[in-house]
């Protein structure tokens, strides 16, 4: 066993696949090696899967073998590959040894793979899988800083009561705002957004990097022609739950990446830890009013910037800046601190930590 967890660790040191970790996996049948992998970089095929695909390229038998790997198989959707957990119990491995537990807090393969009746033995070589991968520890230990940006008007409106938003504040607020996308990992809107605004979401009015979409749509309503999903640089993550058909399901995912985060409605807290995993140290929430309000009911928001404009739109029926269902005493409401203010041309940036 250990010289087959040896070759396993020599083969994870080959490449550098981070934010992800450094996996190496050895399949050994009759103490024979069948196939061997490691994963070379974000997006592409873990270990295991390529440790297998390698043992059916040489037309090995892979039923009853024992598979060696540097790190627990994973066993969630909110990645931009499958679970490792679903190859190894459909290919017929009868036995996993691991060196080292994965610290993120979603992966649960050792669990899923003993529900399938597989044996499962680690961790056999903690030090060892410490060693390897401190960079991935170190990041994957701590939070990305989340911030909700909202745009309103004076009395806190985001949009008229017909859905009209464009433009509440004035250019340089905007170009302001571009510049911060452009400094953050990731961006944040709800699919309700996407359907009224059909914003692009990337850095157009500054030079900068364009940031990764993430777009929070339940039941994956968002028309698939959306310049979110249609721009080139493949950089949208919809995070979507169980409730979407399966067809429907499959239609995104021709499209873009698509994660499943669950069941009734989007389980925000599990997505900050998979954005974090993903490498993700800051993220912006744009909107809109719902995503708001769940997101500072899911506890996940650190910062908050509200750019104000010197204008009154009224109506019961326009949207407020924070949706949802909203408290019933003052007791309830969300403490803020650190208020900071700015004048942008007429329009004022207020800032605040929670």
């Amino acid at each position: 066993m250990k010289d087959f967890m040896n070759l396993a660790f020599k083969l994870a040191k080959k490449a550098k696949p981070y934010p992800n970790p450094k996996v190496g996996a050895v399949l050994v049948r009759n103490e024979k090696i069948i196939g061997t992998g490691y994963h070379k970089g974000p997006g592409s095929p873990h270990a295991e899967i390529i440790a297998i695909e390698n043992a059916k390229a040489n037309g090995e038998e892979i039923s009853g073998s024992i598979l060696y790997v540097t790190l627990e198989p994973c066993s969630h959707t909110l990645k931009r590959t499958p679970p490792c957990t679903q190859a190894i119990i459909s290919s017929g491995i009868k036995k996993v040894v691991f060196a080292m537990k994965d610290p993120n807090p979603l992966v649960n393969g050792t669990s899923e793979l003993k529900k399938a009746g597989i044996e499962v033995v680690g961790p056999v070589n903690q030090q060892e899988g410490i060693e390897l991968n401190k960079r991935y520890l170190k990041q994957i230990s701590k939070k990305p800083t989340v911030i909700l940006k909202m745009a309103m008007s004076a009395d806190g409106k985001t949009a008229t009561k017909t859905g009209d938003s464009k433009w509440i504040t004035n250019e340089k607020s905007r170009t302001i705002v571009h510049k911060m996308r452009g400094e953050y990992d990731g961006v944040m809107v709800g699919a309700g957004t996407v359907i009224a605004d059909n914003p692009e979401l990337t850095v157009r009015l500054v030079p900068g990097k364009n940031p990764y979409r993430i777009i929070i749509d339940g039941k994956l309503r968002i028309p698939l022609d959306s310049k979110v999903i249609t721009n080139p640089d493949k950089k949208t993550i919809v995070i979507t739950t169980s409730k979407p058909p399966p067809e429907l399901l499959e239609e995104f995912r021709k499209k873009t990446q698509v994660w499943i985060c669950g069941e009734d409605e989007v389980d925000l807290q599990k997505l900050i830890i998979a954005l974090q995993a993903m490498g993700m140290k800051k993220i912006m929430i744009e909107g809109g009013s719902e995503l708001a309000a769940s997101a500072l009911n899911a506890g996940v928001v650190d910062q908050f910037y509200f750019f104000i404009a010197p204008k009154i739109i009224g109506g019961i029926g326009a949207k407020s800046v924070i949706g949802g269902g909203g408290i019933e005493k003052m007791s309830e409401a969300i403490p803020l601190k650190n208020m900071k203010i700015k004048k942008i041309d007429g329009n004022i940036l207020l800032y605040f930590t929670r």
